[in-house]
């Protein structure tokens, strides 16, 4: 059984879960993948993770922010497994100089 992994997404103490083995191909392509999730109040957040440093809400937002991800060109996969179909993108090396400079204006609007 595939393990998920957890992550306090707002004030609230609202969690998202996302598939554990995320993490592990973070780490093995030494790339950051990011994904867009939504917590119990209806608020959306941009999750990256940071091959070897785990994940952290980026942004958040309303669905807006969701679309904006939507429409990012970075490559996206798929992870299938008995818990479903689990989205998400590779996030290009130009924008990973530092964790502070990840968000490019375009994804906030």
């Amino acid at each position: 059984m595939s393990e998920l992994s957890t992550l306090t997404a707002c004030s609230h103490g609202h969690v998202i879960h996302y598939p554990q083995v995320l993490d592990d191909k973070a780490i093995e392509a030494a790339q950051e993948l990011a994904f867009c999730a939504m917590c119990e109040c209806g608020t959306v957040h941009f999750v990256v993770i940071w091959a070897g440093d785990g994940a952290r809400v980026m942004a958040s937002g309303d669905a807006g922010l969701f679309e904006r991800f939507e429409a990012q060109t970075w490559p996206e996969s798929i992870h299938t497994d008995e818990h479903g179909a689990f989205f998400y993108r590779t996030v290009p090396n130009t924008l990973v100089r530092r964790k502070q400079m990840l968000v490019p204006v375009t994804l906030l609007g």
